[in-house]
Protein backbone atom coordinates (compact mmCIF):
# COMPACT_ATOMS: atom_id res chain seq x y z
CA UNK A 1 0.00 0.00 0.00
CA UNK A 2 1.43 3.53 -0.96
CA UNK A 3 1.87 5.42 2.06
CA UNK A 4 -0.47 8.66 2.27
CA UNK A 5 2.23 11.14 3.05
CA UNK A 6 5.14 10.10 1.01
CA UNK A 7 6.89 12.78 -1.02
CA UNK A 8 4.15 15.52 0.69
CA UNK A 9 4.01 18.97 -0.05
CA UNK A 10 2.25 21.87 2.19
CA UNK A 11 0.34 22.04 -0.97
CA UNK A 12 -0.69 17.98 -1.48
CA UNK A 13 -1.29 17.86 2.30
CA UNK A 14 -3.96 20.33 2.00
CA UNK A 15 -5.29 18.67 -1.54
CA UNK A 16 -5.12 15.43 0.08
CA UNK A 17 -7.50 17.19 3.37
CA UNK A 18 -9.84 18.31 1.05
CA UNK A 19 -10.12 15.04 -0.60
CA UNK A 20 -10.46 13.44 2.56
CA UNK A 21 -13.13 15.82 3.41
CA UNK A 22 -14.47 15.35 0.29
CA UNK A 23 -14.70 11.57 0.93
CA UNK A 24 -15.99 12.07 4.18
CA UNK A 25 -18.77 14.07 3.50
CA UNK A 26 -20.10 11.35 0.79
CA UNK A 27 -19.59 8.84 3.29
CA UNK A 28 -22.04 10.63 5.30
CA UNK A 29 -24.62 11.10 3.42
CA UNK A 30 -24.48 7.82 1.97
CA UNK A 31 -24.37 6.98 5.12
CA UNK A 32 -27.79 8.56 5.74
CA UNK A 33 -29.29 7.41 2.89
CA UNK A 34 -28.70 4.02 3.78
CA UNK A 35 -29.93 4.57 7.14
CA UNK A 36 -33.19 6.26 5.81
CA UNK A 37 -33.36 3.42 3.59
CA UNK A 38 -33.24 0.87 5.89
CA UNK A 39 -35.31 2.75 8.09
CA UNK A 40 -37.72 2.51 5.61
CA UNK A 41 -37.44 -0.60 4.82
CA UNK A 42 -37.76 -1.39 8.37
CA UNK A 43 -40.64 1.03 8.27
CA UNK A 44 -42.01 -0.85 5.27
CA UNK A 45 -41.58 -4.51 7.37
CA UNK A 46 -42.88 -3.45 10.35
CA UNK A 47 -46.29 -2.39 8.10
CA UNK A 48 -46.59 -5.61 6.32
CA UNK A 49 -46.24 -7.39 9.82
CA UNK A 50 -48.85 -5.43 11.25
CA UNK A 51 -50.39 -6.04 8.37
CA UNK A 52 -49.98 -9.82 8.07
CA UNK A 53 -50.55 -10.05 11.97
CA UNK A 54 -53.67 -7.88 11.44
CA UNK A 55 -55.04 -10.43 8.77
CA UNK A 56 -53.77 -13.59 10.80
CA UNK A 57 -55.85 -12.08 14.06
CA UNK A 58 -58.77 -10.94 11.73
CA UNK A 59 -58.91 -14.85 10.51
CA UNK A 60 -58.20 -16.32 14.25
CA UNK A 61 -61.00 -14.11 15.27
CA UNK A 62 -63.10 -15.23 13.12
CA UNK A 63 -62.24 -18.76 13.01
CA UNK A 64 -62.69 -18.43 17.01
CA UNK A 65 -66.07 -17.01 16.49
CA UNK A 66 -67.14 -19.30 14.07
CA UNK A 67 -65.82 -22.23 16.45
CA UNK A 68 -67.39 -20.80 19.50
CA UNK A 69 -71.08 -20.28 17.81
CA UNK A 70 -70.62 -24.36 16.72
CA UNK A 71 -69.34 -25.04 20.05
CA UNK A 72 -72.53 -23.08 21.19
CA UNK A 73 -75.00 -24.95 19.30
CA UNK A 74 -73.64 -28.22 19.85
CA UNK A 75 -73.65 -27.46 23.72
CA UNK A 76 -76.90 -26.95 23.24
CA UNK A 77 -77.54 -29.82 21.35
CA UNK A 78 -76.19 -31.98 23.84
CA UNK A 79 -77.48 -30.11 26.52
CA UNK A 80 -80.66 -30.52 24.57
CA UNK A 81 -79.39 -34.68 23.88
CA UNK A 82 -78.22 -34.77 27.75
CA UNK A 83 -81.71 -33.99 28.61
CA UNK A 84 -84.10 -36.20 26.44
CA UNK A 85 -81.13 -38.72 27.21
CA UNK A 86 -81.56 -38.37 31.01
CA UNK A 87 -85.58 -38.71 29.89
CA UNK A 88 -84.94 -41.83 28.12
CA UNK A 89 -82.70 -43.18 30.93
CA UNK A 90 -85.29 -42.15 33.39
CA UNK A 91 -88.14 -43.83 31.13
CA UNK A 92 -86.41 -46.83 30.35
CA UNK A 93 -85.24 -46.96 34.52
CA UNK A 94 -88.95 -46.79 35.55
CA UNK A 95 -90.18 -49.71 32.98
CA UNK A 96 -87.17 -51.75 34.11
CA UNK A 97 -88.97 -51.82 37.71
CA UNK A 98 -90.13 -55.46 38.43
CA UNK A 99 -91.29 -57.48 41.51
CA UNK A 100 -88.52 -58.07 43.12
CA UNK A 101 -88.13 -61.86 43.05
CA UNK A 102 -86.32 -62.05 46.28
CA UNK A 103 -89.99 -60.63 47.68
CA UNK A 104 -91.61 -63.49 45.61
CA UNK A 105 -92.85 -65.77 48.65
CA UNK A 106 -95.60 -67.61 46.82
CA UNK A 107 -93.40 -70.57 44.97
CA UNK A 108 -94.91 -73.41 46.26
CA UNK A 109 -97.82 -72.05 44.53
CA UNK A 110 -96.27 -72.51 40.78
CA UNK A 111 -95.75 -76.67 41.44
CA UNK A 112 -99.70 -76.60 42.47
CA UNK A 113 -101.58 -80.14 40.84
CA UNK A 114 -104.90 -78.88 39.22
CA UNK A 115 -108.08 -81.03 39.38
CA UNK A 116 -110.03 -80.11 36.57
CA UNK A 117 -108.18 -77.79 34.13
CA UNK A 118 -105.30 -78.89 32.59
CA UNK A 119 -103.75 -76.17 30.04
CA UNK A 120 -100.93 -74.20 29.00
CA UNK A 121 -100.72 -71.54 31.33
CA UNK A 122 -100.61 -69.31 27.63
CA UNK A 123 -103.67 -70.41 27.20
CA UNK A 124 -105.52 -67.33 29.37
CA UNK A 125 -105.02 -64.25 27.27
CA UNK A 126 -104.72 -61.54 29.52
CA UNK A 127 -103.29 -57.97 27.69
CA UNK A 128 -100.03 -57.11 28.82
CA UNK A 129 -100.80 -54.47 31.63
CA UNK A 130 -99.49 -50.70 31.19
CA UNK A 131 -96.10 -49.62 31.21
CA UNK A 132 -95.22 -48.25 34.40
CA UNK A 133 -93.60 -45.23 32.50
CA UNK A 134 -97.21 -44.30 30.54
CA UNK A 135 -99.75 -42.47 31.24
CA UNK A 136 -102.49 -45.22 31.88
CA UNK A 137 -100.03 -46.21 35.16
CA UNK A 138 -99.82 -42.83 36.19
CA UNK A 139 -103.59 -41.88 36.19
CA UNK A 140 -104.03 -45.45 38.23
CA UNK A 141 -101.74 -44.08 40.38
CA UNK A 142 -102.96 -40.83 41.01
CA UNK A 143 -106.55 -42.68 41.76
CA UNK A 144 -104.83 -44.71 44.39
CA UNK A 145 -103.26 -41.59 45.67
CA UNK A 146 -107.02 -40.45 45.80
CA UNK A 147 -108.54 -42.87 47.25
CA UNK A 148 -105.99 -43.14 50.21
CA UNK A 149 -106.53 -39.93 50.69
CA UNK A 150 -110.01 -40.06 51.33
CA UNK A 151 -110.26 -43.61 53.25
CA UNK A 152 -111.21 -43.34 57.01
CA UNK A 153 -110.97 -45.47 60.17
CA UNK A 154 -113.97 -47.68 59.16
CA UNK A 155 -113.14 -48.11 55.05
CA UNK A 156 -109.43 -49.26 56.21
CA UNK A 157 -111.04 -51.84 58.91
CA UNK A 158 -113.37 -52.79 56.37
CA UNK A 159 -110.61 -53.48 53.83
CA UNK A 160 -108.89 -54.98 56.86
CA UNK A 161 -111.34 -57.64 57.09
CA UNK A 162 -111.40 -58.18 53.43
CA UNK A 163 -108.08 -58.69 52.98
CA UNK A 164 -108.46 -62.12 55.30
CA UNK A 165 -110.81 -63.41 52.82
CA UNK A 166 -108.73 -66.00 50.65
CA UNK A 167 -107.77 -69.37 50.41
CA UNK A 168 -104.91 -71.57 50.70
CA UNK A 169 -104.64 -74.45 48.91
CA UNK A 170 -101.65 -75.88 51.27
CA UNK A 171 -103.74 -74.93 54.22
CA UNK A 172 -106.16 -77.97 54.20
CA UNK A 173 -105.87 -79.79 57.21
CA UNK A 174 -108.19 -79.21 59.84
CA UNK A 175 -105.62 -79.34 62.83
CA UNK A 176 -104.15 -75.97 60.98
CA UNK A 177 -104.61 -72.79 63.09
CA UNK A 178 -105.76 -70.82 60.16
CA UNK A 179 -108.07 -73.75 58.73
CA UNK A 180 -111.57 -72.16 59.86
CA UNK A 181 -110.70 -68.86 57.96
CA UNK A 182 -109.53 -70.64 54.98
CA UNK A 183 -112.06 -72.58 54.43
CA UNK A 184 -115.17 -70.01 55.35
CA UNK A 185 -113.01 -67.63 52.89
CA UNK A 186 -114.63 -70.23 50.13
CA UNK A 187 -118.53 -68.95 51.06
CA UNK A 188 -117.70 -65.54 51.34
CA UNK A 189 -119.03 -64.34 47.84
CA UNK A 190 -122.51 -66.22 48.35
CA UNK A 191 -122.59 -65.45 52.28
CA UNK A 192 -125.94 -63.20 51.77
CA UNK A 193 -127.96 -66.46 50.45
CA UNK A 194 -128.32 -67.11 54.51
CA UNK A 195 -126.62 -68.05 57.34
CA UNK A 196 -126.93 -71.92 56.06
CA UNK A 197 -124.46 -71.56 53.17
CA UNK A 198 -121.30 -72.37 54.87
CA UNK A 199 -118.80 -75.62 55.08
CA UNK A 200 -120.39 -77.49 57.79
CA UNK A 201 -123.61 -77.55 55.77
CA UNK A 202 -122.24 -78.04 52.45
CA UNK A 203 -119.46 -80.45 52.58
CA UNK A 204 -119.70 -81.19 48.74
CA UNK A 205 -119.65 -77.61 48.19
CA UNK A 206 -116.45 -77.39 50.47
CA UNK A 207 -114.88 -79.67 49.04
CA UNK A 208 -115.32 -78.89 45.01
CA UNK A 209 -115.06 -75.02 45.92
CA UNK A 210 -110.95 -75.68 46.83
CA UNK A 211 -110.22 -77.96 44.28
CA UNK A 212 -111.32 -75.26 41.55
CA UNK A 213 -109.17 -72.56 43.90
CA UNK A 214 -106.54 -74.71 43.81
CA UNK A 215 -106.98 -74.54 40.01
CA UNK A 216 -106.91 -70.86 40.03
CA UNK A 217 -104.44 -70.55 42.12
CA UNK A 218 -101.58 -72.57 40.11
CA UNK A 219 -102.73 -70.58 37.34
CA UNK A 220 -103.02 -66.89 38.81
CA UNK A 221 -99.41 -67.16 39.88
CA UNK A 222 -97.97 -68.64 37.34
CA UNK A 223 -99.59 -65.72 35.45
CA UNK A 224 -98.20 -63.29 38.24
CA UNK A 225 -94.63 -64.48 37.99
CA UNK A 226 -94.86 -64.36 33.88
CA UNK A 227 -96.06 -60.69 34.26
CA UNK A 228 -94.17 -59.58 37.24
CA UNK A 229 -95.56 -56.54 37.56
CA UNK A 230 -94.41 -54.35 40.47
CA UNK A 231 -96.39 -53.55 43.26
CA UNK A 232 -97.94 -49.80 42.92
CA UNK A 233 -96.57 -48.61 46.01
CA UNK A 234 -93.17 -49.71 44.16
CA UNK A 235 -93.77 -46.97 41.88
CA UNK A 236 -95.02 -44.03 43.78
CA UNK A 237 -93.31 -44.06 47.12
CA UNK A 238 -96.39 -41.69 48.28
CA UNK A 239 -98.68 -43.97 48.26
CA UNK A 240 -99.06 -45.28 51.88
CA UNK A 241 -99.72 -49.19 51.46
CA UNK A 242 -101.61 -51.22 54.08
CA UNK A 243 -99.81 -54.56 53.49
CA UNK A 244 -97.31 -55.64 51.10
CA UNK A 245 -98.31 -59.02 49.83
CA UNK A 246 -95.32 -61.76 48.43
CA UNK A 247 -96.07 -61.88 45.10
CA UNK A 248 -96.46 -59.74 42.17
CA UNK A 249 -99.17 -57.42 41.69
CA UNK A 250 -100.92 -58.47 38.23
CA UNK A 251 -103.94 -59.75 38.29
CA UNK A 252 -105.01 -59.57 41.30
CA UNK A 253 -105.46 -62.50 43.30
CA UNK A 254 -108.63 -61.52 45.39
CA UNK A 255 -109.98 -60.23 41.99
CA UNK A 256 -109.61 -63.50 40.26
CA UNK A 257 -110.94 -65.72 43.14
CA UNK A 258 -113.75 -63.96 43.99
CA UNK A 259 -114.77 -63.44 40.03
CA UNK A 260 -114.50 -67.10 39.91
CA UNK A 261 -116.76 -68.09 43.45
CA UNK A 262 -118.90 -65.43 41.44
CA UNK A 263 -119.26 -67.00 37.94
CA UNK A 264 -119.58 -70.33 39.73
CA UNK A 265 -122.56 -69.38 41.85
CA UNK A 266 -124.20 -67.77 39.09
CA UNK A 267 -124.45 -70.77 37.33
CA UNK A 268 -126.87 -72.16 40.32
CA UNK A 269 -128.24 -69.13 41.41
CA UNK A 270 -128.31 -67.02 37.21
CA UNK A 271 -130.97 -64.74 38.97
CA UNK A 272 -128.30 -63.69 41.82
CA UNK A 273 -125.85 -63.15 39.27
CA UNK A 274 -125.61 -59.27 39.74
CA UNK A 275 -125.23 -59.48 43.12
CA UNK A 276 -122.69 -62.20 43.22
CA UNK A 277 -120.56 -60.12 40.64
CA UNK A 278 -121.56 -56.71 42.65
CA UNK A 279 -119.52 -58.57 45.70
CA UNK A 280 -116.68 -59.68 43.94
CA UNK A 281 -116.15 -56.27 42.45
CA UNK A 282 -115.68 -55.06 45.79
CA UNK A 283 -113.54 -57.69 47.06
CA UNK A 284 -111.37 -56.04 44.16
CA UNK A 285 -111.77 -52.15 45.23
CA UNK A 286 -111.00 -53.23 48.69
CA UNK A 287 -107.50 -53.89 47.33
CA UNK A 288 -107.17 -50.66 45.59
CA UNK A 289 -108.41 -48.84 48.69
CA UNK A 290 -105.62 -50.67 50.16
CA UNK A 291 -102.94 -48.97 47.98
CA UNK A 292 -101.37 -53.27 47.32
CA UNK A 293 -103.07 -53.52 43.59
CA UNK A 294 -103.88 -51.53 40.16
CA UNK A 295 -107.13 -50.57 38.72
CA UNK A 296 -105.93 -52.79 35.93
CA UNK A 297 -104.97 -55.52 38.22
CA UNK A 298 -108.64 -55.67 39.35
CA UNK A 299 -109.91 -55.97 35.68
CA UNK A 300 -107.68 -58.57 34.49
CA UNK A 301 -108.75 -60.90 37.68
CA UNK A 302 -112.03 -60.25 36.23
CA UNK A 303 -110.92 -61.19 32.94
CA UNK A 304 -109.20 -64.44 34.02
CA UNK A 305 -112.13 -65.75 36.25
CA UNK A 306 -114.13 -65.79 33.08
CA UNK A 307 -111.75 -67.64 30.51
CA UNK A 308 -111.16 -69.86 33.74
CA UNK A 309 -114.64 -70.92 34.12
CA UNK A 310 -115.14 -71.45 30.52
CA UNK A 311 -112.33 -73.76 30.92
CA UNK A 312 -113.70 -75.27 33.81
CA UNK A 313 -116.87 -75.91 32.06
CA UNK A 314 -115.38 -78.27 29.39
CA UNK A 315 -114.00 -80.33 32.54
CA UNK A 316 -116.32 -83.73 32.25
CA UNK A 317 -115.39 -84.16 35.92
CA UNK A 318 -115.83 -80.55 37.27
CA UNK A 319 -119.28 -80.63 35.56
CA UNK A 320 -120.17 -83.39 38.20
CA UNK A 321 -119.08 -82.62 40.42
CA UNK A 322 -121.05 -79.23 39.66
CA UNK A 323 -124.08 -81.09 39.64
CA UNK A 324 -123.62 -82.28 42.79
CA UNK A 325 -122.50 -79.29 44.52
CA UNK A 326 -125.56 -77.68 42.92
CA UNK A 327 -128.19 -80.55 44.29
CA UNK A 328 -126.66 -80.27 47.97
CA UNK A 329 -127.19 -76.79 47.97
CA UNK A 330 -130.63 -76.58 46.69
CA UNK A 331 -131.35 -79.50 49.46
CA UNK A 332 -129.99 -77.20 52.50
CA UNK A 333 -131.57 -73.92 50.89
CA UNK A 334 -135.13 -75.89 51.36
CA UNK A 335 -134.68 -77.25 54.14
CA UNK A 336 -133.79 -73.77 55.67
CA UNK A 337 -136.64 -72.05 54.67
CA UNK A 338 -139.09 -75.11 55.18
CA UNK A 339 -137.17 -74.94 59.22
CA UNK A 340 -137.87 -70.89 58.77
CA UNK A 341 -141.47 -71.17 58.72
Amino acid sequence: MEPIYQFATPQSIENQKAEQQKRAATRQVNTGKCCEAAEAQKVNSSSTLLALSFVLLTSLFANFAANAQTAMVLHSNNSKTSKENKADVAIRSLDDITFPEADFKRGAYLKLRTVYVDVPVSKFKLKPFPANSSAETRAELDFLLHLQKTRNAEAINRTETMANIYFDPLTTNPADADYTRNINSLFYIGRDLGPWFNAENLPVTAQVLQNVIQDATYYIFSLKADFNRPRPYQLDARLENLEAPGHASYPSGHSSTSHVHAYILSHIFPEYKDHFMGVASDMAFSRETRGVHYPSDSEAGKEFARQFVEELMKSQKFRTDLEAMKAEIVQARAGNQLSEK
